[in-house]
């Protein structure tokens, strides 16, 4: 996780996400996601096992707030934690989406750096996502019209957001993307909103 931040109910999905990448990155979120296992007496390699989901649930306690970490001091193994976490902070949540929807609407990039203004936004957004997963179509077809126009009306809905919040200074700019046909991708908004950045510099 970035900083000093500590898992809590308000943060679950960013923290738990990032928690997840980094045990991919090290080959052990088989400790969590079940597909380890309880380690087993039995096998050759148990006492390594065992090293490895305790050295797992020290890290995933020590990140928790205090008042969670209470909570779980006698949860084992790692699988048990996490799959408590996920109950208990992982569901959907209304009042959490429509705060952080609430606080979208009113972020401003504030002479902030174009960078650090769309990194806080995508980080609102990626919370969004994690309590308040957009609409999935079920039919199983990838090139689903219904699943496409879902993410083009998402990716839409995202493109301005970040518009709104841009400083004046990017006001030609924005009259400019607004009115292209087709819309450009958000990822294409933002590198014409870094490049405009450069060329004022």
């Amino acid at each position: 996780m970035h900083g000093n931040d500590t898992l809590n109910d308000s943060n679950y999905g960013n923290c738990s996400r990032e928690m997840k990448e980094f045990l991919l990155a090290k080959n052990r979120a088989g400790f969590i996601d079940g597909s380890i296992g309880k380690p087993d007496e039995a096998e050759p390699d148990f006492k390594a096992l065992q090293r490895s989901d305790a050295i797992i649930k020290g890290w995933l306690i020590t990140a928790m707030e205090k008042d969670i970490r209470n909570s779980m001091k006698y949860a084992t193994p790692a699988q048990e934690i996490w799959d408590d976490l996920e109950e208990r902070f992982g569901k959907e949540s209304a009042p959490r989406a429509y705060e952080l929807k609430r606080e979208l609407t009113t972020m401003r990039q504030d002479n902030a750096s174009v960078s650090a203004y769309f990194t806080k936004m995508r980080s609102i957004w990626d919370e969004i996502q994690s309590v308040s997963p957009i609409q999935k179509c079920t039919c199983g077809k990838y090139t689903c019209n219904l699943g496409k126009r879902l993410m083009e009306s998402k990716e839409k809905e995202r493109i301005y957001e970040f518009l709104m919040g841009l400083d004046e200074a990017f006001g030609t700019l924005k009259t400019q993307v607004l009115s292209t046909k087709p819309m450009p991708s958000l990822g294409t908004v933002y590198h014409l909103v870094s490049s405009d950045t450069i060329m004022k510099t």
